[in-house]
């Protein structure tokens, strides 16, 4: 029996408080841009984004994705559901020969492949926007630190129910509660490290807090104009603020 034949078949307080620490279609098309100000990593990224110049999803690779006659017989397939009837679309209107499970890879995978292109080039643009805002590795720290209190929080908030007993839950909490520790700790040493190599290198100014609020206190008492005070109270309304983001 002939190949085209088995072909046919398939189918900021006050001033001491202020110091304190603180079925089948193709998708809707959508466009990918990468720029010349887009970072290295995000070049990168981006060539893992399979979707050609008109925004569908093509694969280099695959012979179909490349054909001239692609939409036609993606349309064929979609109305038949044979791969005979594809490799007869494109032998004749492409001049190309391809094999059943070509036309079947690219069928299952390509065509409605539009779906993860566009995950991915939203997932590209997440990154993006985050890489976009200009934090520290010590606000990226606090970020992390952040988050992993709130899922401690969500862990020990678990409750009995279904099939899981008060048992269970406790072990699921301890488990859990140990590996969040484990991070959790680790990120605050590495904010220790980096606090303490800004200080040696002078980067970071540590000034104990008391004598440092009652030198401006003295300050603003003696001054002699309510412009130098109103001064006064605003380096230091910028420098809590500072303090406060430098924790």
């Amino acid at each position: 029996m002939s190949d085209d034949q088995n072909d046919q078949d398939d189918q900021i307080p006050s001033m001491e408080d202020s110091m304190s620490p603180p079925d089948l279609q193709v998708p809707e098309e959508i466009p990918i841009v990468v720029t010349d100000g887009d970072s290295a990593a995000e070049r990168a990224l981006a060539q893992l984004v399979n979707m050609n110049e008109g925004h569908i999803y093509h694969e280099p690779t695959c012979p179909i994705c490349s054909c001239a006659v692609r939409k036609e017989a993606e349309q064929t397939w979609i109305d038949t559901k044979r791969t005979a009837d594809v490799k007869a679309v494109l032998k004749d209107k492409a001049g190309i020969n391809v094999t059943k499970s070509t036309i079947e890879n690219h069928m299952l995978f390509h065509l409605t492949g539009g779906v993860r292109g566009h995950r991915q080039v939203e997932y590209l643009d997440q990154l993006k926007r985050l890489n976009s805002v200009n934090i520290t590795t010590l606000d990226r720290i606090r970020l992390c630190l952040s988050a992993l209190t709130e899922r401690l929080m969500g862990v020990n908030s678990i409750t009995p129910g279904g099939e899981l007993s008060h048992a269970d839950i406790e072990k699921i909490k301890s488990a859990e509660t140990a590996k969040l520790m484990a991070s959790f700790n680790q990120l605050l040493k590495l904010q220790a490290q980096i606090l303490g190599e800004m200080k040696s290198s002078g980067e970071l100014i540590s000034i104990p807090r008391q004598p440092f609020v009652e030198i401006f206190n003295k300050a603003i008492k003696n001054a002699p104009t309510d412009e130098q005070r109103q001064a006064l109270h605003g380096i230091l309304d910028e420098l809590t603020t500072l303090a406060k983001f430098s924790q």
